[in-house]
């Protein structure tokens, strides 16, 4: 389907009546007061501003609304926003894509699509995002390339991440959660006033499960869950405003994520299926694989008033340490006479991170008011990365006898470290030109240079390869059983690149409760070096960045004597520079390597909509609904057999059709108020790989219920929960491995009792 002239005339039409249902646009509603829509504050422009005078695509979730629909890390945001998807390759290794635009290559040298901030700091690697969601103010998630006011790498868009500050009086609450499966979850946090000038807060959450695939040929449990994070603050106040210095800390333990063949180009699943898998959410990998990640930051804001404007500084440190190792095909191939078994992929990467902003916002209490900024990142990651195969273990026939074990053979190591500076200088300005219209103009200037050493070792062979840690060892053996590393080699080639990102907004405001507003933005996701390189050709060569401009239609309403919300925008993106990666033929590689590349152009274009309408004082019912039209365009991928045209397709990891409802009712009693609340989230069909059409994730849909009471006294909160009611047999990441696709399994059926105590 294309947009046409009725999809604006729908977009249009509640501008000039008071009309209901239309397509478009993202945002969040929460409370209601007798009766009423509540006003929601945010700072998606770095100023406070409520989301409906915003000419943004912005969604906001509230703390109360993470703990309603039970939201526990990053991986569960994308349920409540569609338009956002959220999969995990490894534990842990996050890939997000928003509006269809996304990373496959989670290389050292590449970079994420959508930008995360965490208080205002950006965390740029995969494993640093998926921290815990307890004790937040909110969540707020801007659609679309926000290039002007965040930067680098938020070219799908921004999820912004705002903690709860330490309170003006002594509170504490405690939290726990038990559940099926093993679930366990106990967090809690105690915050107020140190000194008259100095208030602190201090909170600690732990998550665990037993895992919910079982691994039958030995016996364990894979995406299992062993989380724990603190998180900390102290803010000093003076007279001109206030020093909050934050630091975070995270350790996450888990077993792989349960990996099964799904669709083949050779007997796999069969031999799954005589190693004794029968259904869903199985494995028969003879390595179960492994997660170790932790995780820490520190930072510093200085936040100050003065007669014209707010200045604010931001300096903060981040770093990221981690392991796992995965069975990348999930059962043993030995049965039908391959000398090994698996193959597995064990990585070990370290990140550290450094950023300096400095921001001033004016407060001229005049018709023209402006934001000016200067950026400064640096970031250095070592990323070691060795493939691997197991000895066949024995066999009767196709049921596996004998799992003791393995040796590995065939060993191939890449090293790579990528370093990264970067400097900018961004502004934005609005000018009212009248009651009615604002107009808003900005742009950022960005300078990124990357410094990047690549190291390959081809162990070669059908021998016993090396310890990880002799990475040198076998440096002399060259064309080695697993052919993903052609040849030893170590390069250490550097690029820059330069980008500016404007953006313009007209804004009219149709009367006090109905706004419509068009914008134009620009954003880029930086260049970079392709991972997993085995050919010194291929990882000599930079990848350029990814550039998008993008442009939206969009309206924002509070109708029906402000019991109904709607807001809704029509957009389309010019998406160019594509950074594609695939396995294919290059020089000095008989068998092929991976590459990262950029290649062709994509078109996007969609409706998104939100809306929250407040029934009564005690029923309320909403949902947000997106629609996603993407085709790429003069894309010509070198597969090892040959060119293929892959023109026409759309992107992967941009579902059609995504939306979620949500109906909550309060019941108020002597004893105590009682909430009862059912979700229903619905995510579409998406391709996941561009060369073949079985690599897709299948339509699915979650309901979600909870019973909740709070007492009369609102010290005491008891909720009883359900996820995935019916459920739900469907798979949250696929990929192409030689052998066939591999899938790994969501989350079944949970349910579980939270009983959370205000003590203070």
């Amino acid at each position: 389907m294309k947009l046409n002239k009725i999809a604006y005339a729908c977009l249009l039409s509640p501008v000039f009546f008071n009309s209901s249902m239309v397509l478009g646009q993202e945002e969040e509603v929460k409370e209601r007061k007798d009766g009423k829509l509540e006003v929601i504050q945010i700072t998606a422009q770095h100023r406070t501003q409520s989301i409906q005078e915003v000419p943004l695509t912005v969604t906001a979730i509230s703390g109360k609304e993470l703990e309603k629909a039970d939201i526990n890390d990053a991986s569960e945001i994308a349920l409540a926003v569609p338009g956002l998807a959220y999969s995990e390759f490894a534990p842990g290794q996050a890939i997000m894509s928003m509006r269809g635009i996304n990373s496959a290559d989670d290389g050292a040298g590449i970079d994420n699509s959508v930008g995360l901030f965490l208080d205002g700091v950006y965390i740029g690697r995969g494993a640093s995002i998926n921290f815990d969601m307890f004790d937040l103010e909110r969540i707020e998630v801007l659609k679309g390339p926000q290039g002007t006011l965040f930067g680098r790498n938020s070219i799908g868009g921004v999820i912004s991440v705002i903690t709860k500050k330490p309170t003006d009086d002594v509170t504490a609450k405690v939290s726990a959660t038990v559940g099926t499966e093993g679930i366990l979850r106990y967090a809690g946090f105690v915050s107020g006033p140190l000194t008259d000038n100095l208030s602190g807060k201090l909170s600690y959450t732990h998550r665990e499960n037993d895992g919910f695939v079982d691994n039958v040929v030995l016996g364990t449990k894979l995406q299992d869950e062993d989380t724990s994070s603190v998180r900390g603050q102290l803010v000093y106040y003076t007279d001109r405003g206030d020093w909050t210095l934050s630091a975070d800390w995270m350790e996450d333990e888990r077993a792989d994520m349960g990996r099964t063949p799904i669709a083949n180009n050779a007997p796999v699943i069969d031999i799954a299926a005589a190693n004794g898998v029968t259904g869903p959410r199985q494995s028969a990998a003879t390595i179960d694989g492994f997660s170790s990640r932790e995780a820490s930051g520190i930072s510093l804001t200085g936040a100050f008033r003065f007669d014209t404007g707010n200045f604010t500084t931001i300096t903060a440190s981040r770093q990221a340490e981690t392991d796992w190792a995965m069975a990348a095909i999930g059962t043993g191939l030995g049965a039908i006479g391959f000398p090994w078994d698996e193959l597995v992929d064990e990585i070990h990467e370290d990140i550290d991170s450094f950023s300096q902003e400095l921001r001033w916002v004016s407060n001229l209490g005049s018709n023209f008011n402006y934001t000016l900024g200067a950026f400064y990142f640096t970031e250095d990651t070592t990323r070691s990365e060795e493939f691997w195969i197991t000895r066949a273990g024995t066999y009767d026939g196709f049921k596996i006898i004998d799992v003791g074990p393995q040796d590995r053979i065939g060993n191939e190591y890449t090293l790579s470290d990528n370093s990264t500076t970067s400097y900018a200088v961004y502004g934005q300005g609005n000018y009212t030109i009248s009651d009615s219209t604002t107009i808003t103009v900005g742009a950022r200037y960005t300078k990124d240079k990357k410094d990047y050493l690549a190291t390959a070792v081809d162990c070669g062979g059908d021998r016993v390869g090396t310890e990880f840690e002799n990475f040198f060892a076998c440096a002399g053996g060259i064309g080695g059983s697993v052919n993903i590393v052609s040849e030893s080699f170590t390069v250490t080639p550097e690029a820059s690149w330069s980008d500016f990102s404007p953006m313009a907004s007209l804004q009219y405001k149709v009367d006090s409760d109905r706004m419509v507003f068009a914008t134009i933005s620009r954003g880029f996701k930086s260049g970079g070096f392709g991972g997993s390189q085995g050919v010194e050709s291929a990882a000599s060569v930079p990848v350029n960045p990814e550039e998008a401009t993008n442009f939206e239609l969009g309206f924002k309403g509070d109708l029906l004597d402000n019991t109904l919300r709607i807001n809704t925008t029509v957009f389309k993106t010019d998406y160019k520079d594509l950074q594609v990666t695939r396995f294919g033929p290059v020089a000095g590689s008989e068998f092929g390597t991976f590459i990262t590349a950029n290649l062709g152009t994509a078109d996007i274009q969609g409706l998104e909509l939100d809306f929250m309408w407040v029934l009564t004082d005690n029923f309320n019912f909403s949902g947000s609904y997106a629609y996603l039209d993407t085709e790429v365009n003069d894309l010509i991928i070198e597969a090892t057999s040959g060119p293929v045209d892959i023109s026409g397709k759309s992107l992967t990891s941009a579902p059609e059709n995504s939306y979620n409802l949500v109906a909550n009712y309060i019941y108020p009693s002597s004893v105590g108020e009682f909430d009862f609340r059912v979700q229903y989230a619905h995510v579409g069909e998406q391709t996941r790989d561009y060369l073949d059409d079985r690599v897709i994730i299948d339509q699915h849909a979650l309901v979600d219920l909870r019973i909740g009471w709070v007492s009369a006294d609102e010290n005491l909160d008891i909720a009883f929960w359900v996820k995935n009611v019916t459920d739900e047999d469907y798979i949250s990441h696929s990929y192409v491995i030689g052998p066939g696709v591999i899938g790994i399994w969501g989350a079944p059926r949970t349910a579980g009792v939270t009983a959370t105590w205000s003590l203070w």
